[in-house]
């Protein structure tokens, strides 16, 4: 697991629910795959002989609270496979509902969080991790991601990307992001330096989404880097913003 100490997201000054200030990008927004961000990253990683350690996709999206049981029947009815357990505290019901592919390496979860104290707030997530990213995994995700997608969210819906991996050699950081952020035509809007750590937010039109930053602009793009004790660097990727922790 990755170090937690210092989020990634540090650098982001939104206070809002994201899916409000999603900003669908006009030029190719109905022809390109929502997984595009995803494989332009693994396709530098590879690139560049760093190993990917794990691949995320994350969808968000409120419902109100009396939609609840009609739901949790939808996902029971189309994902028969699915284990659910409920975890309740003071504040919320946190439904987990986990499912298992036996096509790709990975774990599929919908997340269903109801709040006690901001009714009728509730939202449902849907979060899919695996370890690898390849053209079977791409063919699969999109699938599976418009069936999701057409079922329990609205056409609009952000999708969110992060990919995390790992050099264990000695590499030049600052480098090997300059070529990334030249690669994707990247225009950096804030980049974020301290011993040992890097991080970028920033804009590129090669990519749909995109969500608003400061007063006019545009974000769709943060990476950062971290490099441990020893050799080793680890890296991370999110678009539009990078929503893990460090």
């Amino acid at each position: 697991m990755l170090n937690k100490t210092k989020p990634f997201f540090i650098i982001i000054l939104l206070a809002v629910t994201l899916n409000s200030y999603v900003n669908q990008m006009s030029a190719g927004a109905s022809t390109q795959s929502p997984l595009q961000p995803l494989q332009d990253v693994s396709a530098f990683l590879s690139e560049e002989g760093i190993s990917m350690t794990q691949w995320e996709i994350v969808l968000k999206e409120q419902f109100q609270e009396n939609q609840l049981p009609a739901l949790l029947n939808q996902l029971k009815s189309t994902n028969p496979d699915l284990s659910v357990t409920t975890h309740e505290t003071e504040d919320v019901t946190k439904i987990i509902a986990m499912n298992h592919h036996k096509s790709i390496p990975g774990s599929e979860q919908f997340i269903i969080l109801v709040s006690k104290h901001e009714e009728p707030y509730a939202e449902i997530i849907y979060k899919m991790t695996g370890p690898t990213w390849d053209s079977h995994t791409k063919q699969f995700m999109t699938n599976r991601l418009n069936r999701v997608k057409s079922a329990f969210f609205q056409e609009n819906t952000t999708i969110f990307t992060c990919v995390k991996a790992d050099k264990n050699d000695k590499i030049d950081g600052v480098l090997l992001l300059e070529k990334f952020s030249t690669r994707l035509e990247i225009e950096k809007l804030q980049t974020l330096t301290e011993p040992g750590f890097i991080s970028v937010t920033g804009f590129t039109n090669e990519w749909n989404q995109a969500l608003p930053y400061s007063d006019n602009g545009a974000m769709n793009v943060q990476y950062a880097l971290r490099q441990g004790m020893g050799a080793k660097t680890t890296l991370i990727f999110g678009t539009p913003i990078i929503t893990s922790e460090y």
